[in-house]
């Protein structure tokens, strides 16, 4: 227990430290890390020395990190192919791993695997954006999520803690533990935030957090105002995935987006793709992952000072929030959770116009139906309306953003 708290204060001291590095030492940290990531991969991951073969890619050819394009990329559909214990290193098992279910963009659910190392980095990745703006070990955190974290000894005794509240319960009780416990910090989707703020009904609270973070949606603009005026702190956007953790996040200038260098190397090609892999994963690396996601390289420098990489804007994040019929607001990462959790199910989507019944799209074989109803119906019980289909594979819409919930006809 107390080796992993020294270890994530190292890590957390390291990257805080690294927001300053000349812009030619965090390359060369990069380069380091990309080489032992890559053989590493290679000598001891199945599915990177398949992959890696198959394309006549050796790591030891790689001369330089700008020869990174020469690496194969990792897709979703790689890892959702291959066998759990081909991705992970050679002498760690399914037992030595935690399994997290994510859907991400495409609304494709992917099971993850990460043993306590693994755990331990992507914490601390995650630790550092918020230590990049001042949250200290005595601050009290308020989080609002359908699938709670874990709880830590440490908490027990008043260093970091946390507050889980349940994203199915109304923000009015979200307000009313606000009010009670008085968080310093809070943490939510940036939809759960607006709801929050809305749920004050004009009436600002009597305590504001001094720091806000906002994730798994756009923070719109109108959002932004909204929560800044209601819960009175500007809300700083983060962006990251469940694959990779954090690693994109607003400075307080609130303009663009810093990478975490030191942790993950990010690209991003002439089409906007965003490829990262993450320099710190070795139970079971991802490297040159494809995030579905698009951005746009900010070239000059922030005025903030750091010397971290710097994206304009992070695209491809269509996500939006329903309104059942009884008035009750159902939000993306309830779906994200709840269907992700489903390895059956490949891919879907959730079409909902205002004022009807809910649609549920499934691509999967029909005999998945009647367990993910359980399912919804056990978290929402008004979901025992709700049409579910099966489908040989989700129908795209026209253009690059293929939202997972349509509230548009």
């Amino acid at each position: 227990m107390l080796w992993n708290s020294l270890a994530t204060i190292h890590l957390l001291r390291r990257g805080l430290a690294s927001s300053h590095w000349p812009a030619q030492k965090l390359r060369e940290w990069q380069w380091q890390r990309l080489r032992r990531v890559l053989i590493h991969a290679y000598q001891r991951v199945p599915m990177y020395r398949e992959l890696y073969d198959r394309a006549g890619f050796h790591p030891c050819s790689l001369r330089s990190i700008g020869d990174i394009g020469r690496v194969p990329v990792l897709t979703k559909d790689r890892l959702r192919t291959t066998a759990p214990q081909n991705r992970l290193a050679q002498g760690m098992g399914l037992d030595d791993c935690r399994v997290i279910a994510t859907s991400g963009s495409s609304g494709s659910p992917l099971q993850l695997y990460f043993n306590a190392a693994d755990q331990r980095w992507q914490r601390a990745t995650a630790w550092r954006v918020l230590f990049e703006h001042g949250y200290r070990l005595s601050d009290r955190t308020m989080e609002i999520r359908v699938i709670f974290g874990d709880r830590f000894f440490i908490q027990s005794l008043g260093v970091a803690r946390k507050d889980w509240l349940s994203l199915l319960d109304p923000p009015s009780s979200w307000l009313s533990h606000l009010e009670r416990t008085r968080p310093e910090v809070l943490v939510a989707g940036a939809s759960t935030l607006a709801a929050l703020a809305e749920a004050c009904s004009g009436n600002q609270p009597t305590h504001r957090p001094r720091l806000i973070f906002s994730d798994s949606e756009p923070l719109t603009p109108t959002m932004r105002d909204l929560i800044r005026r209601r819960l009175g702190s500007d809300p700083i956007d983060m962006f990251g995935l469940a694959e990779l953790s954090n690693f994109a996040w607003q400075c307080e200038k609130r303009a663009g987006f810093h990478i975490s260098a030191d942790s993950h190397l990010v690209e991003v090609d002439d089409n906007g793709a965003m490829v990262v892999t993450d320099l710190g994963l070795w139970g079971a690396p991802m490297v040159r992952y494809h995030t579905g996601d698009h951005a746009e390289w900010e070239p000059l420098p922030c005025s903030c000072g750091r010397s971290l990489p710097h994206l304009r804007q992070i695209h491809g994040r269509a996500i939006e929030s329903i309104v059942l019929p009884s008035g009750r607001r159902v939000f993306w990462p309830f779906f994200h959770e709840v269907l992700g959790a489903f390895s059956e199910i490949r891919q879907w989507r959730v079409v909902a116009p205002p004022g009807q019944t809910p649609l549920v799209q499934l691509a999967a074989e029909p005999t998945v139906v009647p367990v993910v109803r359980r399912a919804l119906v056990e978290a929402v019980p008004e979901a025992s309306d709700w049409a579910i289909e099966a489908l040989t594979e989700i129908p795209r819409r026209p253009g690059n953003k293929q939202p997972l919930v349509l509230t548009t006809p």
